[in-house]
This record gives structure tokens, C-alpha cells and sequence, in this order.
């Protein structure tokens, strides 16, 4: 199971909404970060050139993987900069 965000004195509906907000903030700061990449033409013949089929949906497909950490990541620094940490999940 996952780890979970925590912060003492904190209820659970404070903890929702400023795990939404900082999903939100991940999402527009890696979609600013990725943004020229995302518009990219990697399926254009003048770019690859006749170059194989799976190369080019596998540097799409890397770019996204890439854009989808980064928004993982801005969501965490968002939720530490809140002065919750992770920690292991209850049983």
C-alpha cells in the first residue's frame, strides 16, 4: 500500500483539499515544464525522417511517462511546502 501524506493537528477534509490543490499545482507546473515537448510532432515524417514507427511513439510515449513524474513530483514538493510529510500506512 501507498504511503500517505500527514500532518499533525490536521483533519482529514483539510487533508483532502490540499491534496486536490497540489495535484492541481503538479498538473499545470509539469504541463508548463513538458509543454514544448508535449506539442511536439513526433509523429511527423519531416522530423524522423522515415524513421521506424515504434521509435517514434516510444520517444512520445517517454515523454509522457517523463511529464507524469514530474507532475508526481511538483504534487509532493507542493504537499511538503504545506508541512505535511509521508508517512507508511496504518494497518
Amino acid at each position: 500500500m501507498p504511503s500517505q501524506w500527514e500532518k499533525p493537528g490536521v483533519e482529514r477534509a483539510a487533508l483532502d483539499g490540499d491534496t486536490l490543490q497540489c495535484r492541481r499545482v503538479g498538473t499545470q507546473e509539469a504541463l508548463r515544464a513538458y509543454a514544448p515537448l508535449l506539442d511536439f510532432p513526433f509523429s511527423s515524417p519531416p522530423f524522423w525522417a522515415g524513421s521506424w514507427r515504434p521509435t517514434r511513439e516510444l520517444a512520445s510515449r517517454s515523454v509522457e511517462a517523463d511529464r507524469a513524474r514530474a507532475e508526481t513530483w511538483f504534487a509532493a514538493d507542493c504537499m511538503r511546502g504545506k508541512g505535511y510529510e509521508r508517512v507508511a500506512p496504518k494497518a
